[in-house]
C-alpha cells in the first residue's frame, strides 16, 4: 500500500526541510508524495537476518528464490551486500554476485546507480514494492526480487542498533566541534522536526489502515513492550481488536483475563512459592477466561515462547504491563480520543505540557489495591507499586500520543513536547558529533534531543558521518 503524503501534516514540520536537504545532498527527496513509513536499513536487516527473511521469496518473473548466502553487509560505499549466494527456480541455478536494497523499483536510477561502476557486480536488485524496470540501466542477468507480497515479519519491531553499523573513525575526529552553538542548536531542532514528521506520517499512515482508535491502541501496546516485546504486544493488539473487546465495557479484570489467555502468559498453575494472594488473584483470572474462552476460539493465541521474559525487571514484566493495558481498553483511552479529535489538551497540575502523562499513570479509587498495584511479583511479597512508571508514560507520550494528536492536525502538541530523558543513543550522539567537552546545552530543549536520535539513526548507523564534516 503506498500512502499519500497529507499536505496538512507536512505544513507542521516547516523547519525539517533544511535537515531533509543534508541528507539527501541537497534534495528533498519525495515521489509524487509516496510513502512508505520504513527505511532501507529496515530492508537490509530483514535480509541480513534468517529470521526475519521472508522464506517464500520469488524473482519478479516468479522464479522462486532460496537464499544460500545473503553476503556481507557493506558499511563502505557501494552496494549494500557483497558477495551474495542464491539458488533461482525450480533446477536451483546458483547465482552469486553482490545484492543492492532499495524501497522502490526505481530508486536505481534515482540514486544514481546505473552510472556507478561500484554497482557493476550487483546480480540481485531487491525491493519493497515491486513495479517496472528499464534492464538497460542495470549489469546484465540482475534479478529483481520484491519483499512486499512475501513479507510476515514486523518491520516496526526491527531494532535497527543491533545490526551491523560503522563505528566512528579515531575520536579526534568530532565533525561539528567548534561550530557556531546557535547554528548547531537551529540544526538539531530541524533534524528533531524531522524524527517527529516521520513518526507523524507513521502514525497517519496507520490511521488510514487502522481507524483512530485501533492505530493509537496498536501503537500504545507495541510501546508497553519497549525494545524486546513490541512485536508480540502489537501481535495481540490486532488479535484482540478494540472493537472485539467493546462488549466488555468497563470490565477491566475480565479484559484483562482474555489478554492473559490470548498473550499465552496466564500461568496454567500457581508456583510453589507463591503467597496467598498470588493464588487467589490467579484463580480469579482463570474464573474470567473459562467463561469468556469459547467466545475467542477463532483466535490463535501467541507461544509464550514469542515473549521475551528473561532478564526483565519485574516492573517490566508483560503481565503487569497488560494489566494497565486492560484497564486503558476498559477506562475508554483510546476510544475517547478517537471521538474528540478537536479537544484540548489536559493541562497537567503544574501547568506545563499534556496531561496524558499523568492520565497514563494515574490508577482510579476503586483499583487502590488492584494486585499489581500491590505486589511486583507472582512471587514477591506485597509491595506498593506503579503500574506504569513515569519514564515509560513519557516514553509514550513522546512516540504514541503526541504524534497521534500531530496527525490529527492538532499542531500545539508540538509545543508541548515531553523533553526525552538522556540515554545511551543521545550522550552516544553528542559525544560524536561535538567531543566528550561539550556542553550538554546545547541539546536541552526537547526537539533538540529528538534531533540527536534522527542523526543517529540518519548518519551514525548508516556509516555517513564524514558528510557532516
Amino acid at each position: 500500500m503506498i500512502y499519500q503524503v497529507p499536505q496538512e501534516v507536512e505544513q507542521l514540520f516547516a523547519g525539517a526541510a533544511a535537515y531533509r536537504r543534508l541528507i539527501s545532498g541537497g534534495e528533498v527527496r519525495e515521489t509524487a508524495g509516496r510513502y512508505f513509513p520504513y527505511t532501507e536499513r529496515h530492508l537490509q536487516a530483514l535480509w541480513f537476518d534468517d529470521r526475519l527473511r521472508p522464506k517464500e521469496l520469488k524473482t519478479s518473473r516468479g522464479e522462486p528464490v532460496a537464499v544460500e548466502n545473503s553476503g556481507r553487509w557493506n558499511l563502505e560505499a557501494g552496494p549494500d551486500f557483497s558477495g551474495a549466494v542464491l539458488l533461482i527456480g525450480r533446477e536451483k541455478r546458483r547465482i552469486a554476485g553482490d545484492a543492492e536494497i532499495h524501497i522502490f523499483s526505481n530508486d536505481w536510477k534515482n540514486h544514481g546507480h546505473h552510472n556507478d561502476p561500484r554497482y557493476s557486480n550487483v546480480r540481485f536488485h531487491i525491493v519493497w514494492f515491486p513495479g517496472k524496470t528499464d534492464e538497460t540501466l542495470f549489469p546484465p542477468g540482475t534479478l529483481h526480487i520484491p519483499l512486499a507480497d512475501a513479507c510476515t515479519a514486523d518491520l516496526e519491531s526491527i531494532d535497527l542498533s543491533a545490526y551491523p553499523y560503522q563505528e566512528p573513525r579515531a575520536r579526534s575526529f568530532f565533525p561539528c566541534l567548534g561550530q557556531n552553538p546557535d547554528e548547531i542548536s537551529r540544526w538539531l531542532e530541524s533534524a528533531g522536526e524531522e524524527r517527529l514528521r516521520q513518526k507523524t506520517l507513521r502514525m497517519a499512515w496507520l490511521i488510514q489502515r487502522r481507524g483512530e482508535a485501533q492505530a493509537l491502541y496498536e501503537e500504545t501496546a507495541a510501546a508497553l513492550g519497549y525494545k524486546h516485546n513490541k512485536a508480540p504486544f502489537r501481535k495481540l493488539a490486532q488479535s484482540l481488536p478494540l472493537e472485539a473487546l467493546a462488549p466488555y465495557g468497563a470490565d477491566w479484570k475480565t479484559v484483562y483475563a482474555v489478554l492473559l489467555g490470548i498473550s499465552g502468559l496466564l500461568p496454567k498453575q500457581p508456583g510453589p512459592n507463591w503467597p496467598d494472594a498470588s493464588k487467589k488473584e490467579l484463580r480469579s483470572l482463570w474464573d474470567c477466561w473459562w467463561r469468556e474462552q469459547h467466545k475467542w476460539e477463532d483466535v490463535a493465541p501467541l507461544d509464550k515462547n514469542e515473549w521475551r521474559l528473561s532478564g526483565l525487571r519485574p516492573l517490566n514484566h508483560p503481565v503487569r504491563r497488560l494489566c494497565a493495558l486492560a484497564q486503558w481498553i476498559a477506562d475508554g483511552f483510546f476510544s475517547g480520543r478517537a471521538r474528540s479529535p478537536n479537544a484540548p489538551p489536559v493541562q497537567r497540575a503544574d501547568g506545563s505540557g499534556s496531561g496524558e502523562l499523568a492520565e497514563l499513570r494515574a490508577v482510579p479509587a476503586d483499583r487502590q489495591e488492584c494486585f499489581w498495584s500491590t505486589h511486583t511479583g507472582w512471587s514477591g511479597k506485597e509491595k506498593r507499586a506503579e503500574l506504569v512508571g513515569a519514564d515509560r508514560a513519557q516514553a509514550i507520550e513522546i512516540n504514541v500520543i503526541v504524534p497521534y494528536r500531530l496527525a490529527r492536525g492538532q499542531g500545539d502538541a508540538l509545543n508541548r513536547l515531553p523533553v526525552e530523558p538522556l540515554n545511551s543513543v543521545i550522550r552516544e550522539t553528542a559525544c560524536t558529533l561535538f567531543g566528550p567537552d561539550h556542553s550538554p546545552k546545547l541539546y536541552r530543549t526537547a526537539l533538540a534531543r529528538q534531533g540527536l536520535i534522527q542523526i543517529f539513526n540518519d548518519f551514525i548507523l548508516t556509516g555517513r558521518l564524514d558528510e557532516l564534516s
